[in-house]
C-alpha cells in the first residue's frame, strides 16, 4: 500500500460495480482494468486486458506495467477499476515523469490522472465505472478535469458510499459511479441531471441556476496554528464565532494581537510558534495569528466548515470568526435586519444534499466550493449582477 497506494476492492463492492455495466456481456467490445491489483475485477471478465504496478500483486496473464506507460491508442468499450489513491507528493518518480496532462496541476492525486487516461482509452460510447473519493466532485485541483468530463460525455450513475468503511485502513468518502462518453444527456438513470459550475460536478432535481457569488462574498476565518496555546483566559482578550457557535451561540475567548507587540506570557512558547506552518514567521511576527479573517463590521452569515446540524446557516453578533467557520457577506451590504434573517432561512431551506454538500448527514463546505455553488432562482432578489 504504501508504495503503490493499492486498497484491494471487497467482492460486494465489486458486484455492484458490475451490475451498473451497459456493454460488458453484450459484445460491446473488450474491457480493461488499469490497475487490477489481485484481479478482483478482471478474474470476472474473460479476456479482459489487465494492468498492474506492483509485480507482488499482478495476477497471471495480467500486464505487470505502470497505466500510464500503455499506449492510448488502445481502446476499450469498458474501463473498470479501483484507481490507486496517492498523493502527487508520493507519486513513483519514474510514474510522474509519465504524467503530462494538460488538466491537472502538480498537486493532483494520482487516482485523479487514472480519471483522465481511463477516458481517454475509452471506445465512442465507452464506458468507465470507478469506485474513487468522492471529493473530485469539488476539488479545486480538479476543476479543469471537471469540465472537460462533462464535454465528453455524461455521469449515468452516481451513489455516494458516504462514511461507510469500504477499504481497511483507508478512509476516504468513496463514490461509485459509471460515465459514458459521448452520452451528451447529462442525465443520471435515476432522472438528475449532471450539471457544471465553475469547474465542479452535481447530480440535481431541482433547478439551480443562480450562482451564489452573485449574492455573497465567501471569507474564510483567522486561523492561529496553536490555539491551545492563544486560548488562555487570563490573556484572551478578543471573542471568536466558533465550531460550536452555531449550537450553543457561545463564543471563545483568544489572546489575538494584530497591531500589538507580544504579550510576556507568549515569550515562553516563542519556539514553538515560530515553527507553525500556517504562514512564515520570525522575529517581527511570531506571536500573530497564521491568518487574519476578513474584518468587517458589515452584516454576515455563519456556517461551520464541517457540522452535522440541520440547519447549518446561523447569525451571530460578535464580527470575529475562526477557521472552523465560513462567513457569506451578502453583496448588498445595507439589508435590513429582517431580510438578512430571511436570507439565512433560505440558505437553510436549500438542498444542499443534492448539490454535493452532504456526505452521510454530515455538510462539507470549503470558500471555493461554496462560491462556486448555483442556488434556486428564489436568490435573484438579493443578487447583484455583472459580479459572476
Amino acid at each position: 500500500m504504501a508504495r503503490y497506494g493499492q486498497v484491494f476492492t471487497p467482492p460486494g463492492i465489486v458486484d455492484r460495480m458490475l451490475a451498473l455495466s451497459r456493454n460488458i456481456g453484450r459484445n460491446h467490445g473488450r474491457a480493461l482494468d488499469p490497475a487490477c491489483g489481485d484481479g478482483a475485477f478482471s478474474a470476472r471478465l474473460p479476456g479482459c486486458v489487465a494492468i498492474e504496478l506492483d509485480p507482488a500483486h499482478c495476477p497471471p496473464g495480467a500486464l505487470n506495467i505502470d497505466f500510464f506507460a500503455y499506449p492510448e491508442g488502445e481502446q476499450f468499450a469498458t474501463v473498470i477499476g479501483n484507481p490507486p489513491y496517492v498523493k502527487a507528493r508520493d507519486i513513483l518518480p519514474e510514474t510522474a515523469l509519465r504524467l503530462g496532462s494538460s488538466l491537472l496541476d502538480g498537486h493532483a492525486n494520482l487516482y485523479l490522472h487514472f480519471i483522465e487516461k481511463c477516458v481517454r482509452h475509452l471506445a465512442p460510447g465507452g464506458e468507465l465505472i470507478l469506485i474513487t473519493p468522492r471529493d473530485f466532485l469539488k476539488a479545486t485541483g480538479a476543476g479543469r478535469l471537471n469540465t472537460w468530463l462533462f464535454d465528453q460525455g455524461t455521469i449515468t450513475d452516481f451513489e455516494d458510499l458516504g462514511d461507510a468503511k469500504i477499504f481497511a485502513g483507508a478512509t476516504p468518502n468513496c463514490a461509485i459511479w459509471r460515465f459514458e462518453k459521448g452520452n451528451a444527456s447529462h442525465r443520471l438513470h435515476d432522472g438528475r441531471r449532471m450539471a457544471l459550475s465553475g469547474g465542479q460536478l452535481m447530480f440535481t432535481r431541482g433547478i439551480y441556476s443562480l450562482p451564489l457569488a452573485s449574492v455573497f462574498a465567501v471569507k474564510v476565518g483567522a486561523v492561529s496554528g496553536a490555539d491551545e496555546i492563544f486560548s488562555n483566559e487570563e490573556f484572551a482578550n478578543t471573542e471568536f464565532v466558533c465550531s460550536k457557535t452555531a449550537q450553543t451561540s457561545a463564543t471563545r475567548r483568544m489572546i489575538y494581537l494584530d497591531r500589538e507587540g507580544p504579550v510576556a506570557w507568549l515569550e515562553q512558547f516563542k519556539e514553538r510558534l515560530l515553527a507553525r506552518r500556517v504562514t512564515r514567521f520570525d522575529e517581527a511576527n511570531w506571536w500573530k495569528w497564521g491568518r487574519r479573517h476578513y474584518v468587517s463590521e458589515a452584516p454576515r452569515i455563519y456556517v461551520n466548515h464541517k457540522t452535522r446540524n440541520a440547519r447549518p446557516f446561523f447569525q451571530h453578533p460578535c464580527n470575529n470568526y475562526d477557521g472552523a467557520v465560513l462567513a457569506l457577506f451578502p453583496h448588498r451590504a445595507t439589508l435590513p435586519a429582517a431580510d438578512l434573517k430571511r436570507l439565512t432561512e433560505m440558505l437553510n431551506e436549500v438542498d444542499w444534499g443534492e448539490l454535493g454538500f452532504v456526505c452521510d448527514g454530515r455538510f462539507l463546505f470549503s470558500q471555493r466550493s461554496l462560491e462556486q455553488a448555483l442556488l434556486p432562482e428564489a436568490f435573484a432578489e438579493f443578487a447583484v449582477k455583472g459580479l459572476v
